[in-house]
């Protein structure tokens, strides 16, 4: 897994006879595991930052950029670790534990094309509190301002995505951010055996470039577009199979080629 290094900035305030500038504050090392994560996240206690270090060592810092948690990831043998989303402090318990929806997959089959996920709730602790099964994906959905549904969900096939809906007992998600999988940029049908289409996050007339990365980080496809339609369409076929990485506008999803 590549390495991801994450500047912390302190926005500094504009007066009417300059620009302001961002103040570089902190600096963190940590391997990049997830589709798409951030580092930073707030509970109730106030805004925390975490790393990935050793495969499956979960690092958490306050505001204050001081380490006050250091756990070890429960990880099946042969499974790695694929995210890390930060989701509350009391939305699945009410102990205040900070809680982490933690994602790992497993590869199969004679070229090692089949890819098996494990979706497990965890505390600051390091402590399974659920355990979801084969599920790759999660949103934390707010129905109203007590009621709050978990989306579990994976794809079966070309066409075919199952789903999950759970009642959660919280009643608060705190300053979270709701959608662990930002249904702005997102690619299907994944896992794909040819052809992939990739939700276009850019405005109307943007221009930008959408890059392909394999799961070492060597770029693999470059495509200019433009921000006039929904949807990109990219020919994979030539690409072997495995896990693969786009970026686009800031954003970062992942796919499988079959």
């Amino acid at each position: 897994m590549k390495k991801l290094i994450f500047g912390l900035i302190a926005v500094v305030a504009i007066s009417n006879l300059s620009f302001g500038q961002a103040t570089l504050e902190e600096q963190y090392s940590t391997i990049e595991v997830s589709r798409a994560f951030t580092n930073a996240f707030k509970t109730d206690t106030g805004l925390h930052y975490f790393t990935v270090e050793a495969s499956n060592i979960l690092k958490i810092y306050n505001s204050s950029h001081t380490l006050t948690s250091t756990i070890t990831i429960p990880i099946d043998s042969g499974y790695v670790l694929d995210g890390v989303y930060p989701v509350s402090d009391k939305l699945f318990n009410t102990d205040n534990l900070m809680e982490f929806i933690i994602f790992t997959l497993i590869q199969s089959g004679p070229g090692g094309e089949i890819f098996t996920y494990k979706m497990t709730l965890i505390n600051q602790n390091g402590s399974i509190l659920q355990e979801f099964g084969d599920r790759g994906y999660a949103n934390i959905i707010k129905e109203s301002s007590e009621i709050f549904k978990l989306i579990a969900s994976k794809t079966t096939n070309e066409i075919n995505t199952v789903y999950d809906v759970y009642s959660l007992p919280g009643t608060t998600l705190g300053t979270v951010t709701l959608d662990k999988n930002p249904s702005s940029f997102f690619g299907f049908p994944n896992p794909t055996e040819n052809k992939i289409t990739i939700i276009n996050n850019l405005e109307n007339g943007q221009n930008g470039t959408l890059e392909v990365f394999d799961i070492n980080g060597k770029k693999v496809m470059q495509k200019n577009v433009v921000g006039e339609n929904g949807e990109i369409n990219l020919d994979v076929t030539d690409l072997n199979s495995g896990v693969y990485i786009y970026k686009l506008n800031g954003e970062t999803n992942r796919f499988i080629k079959k």
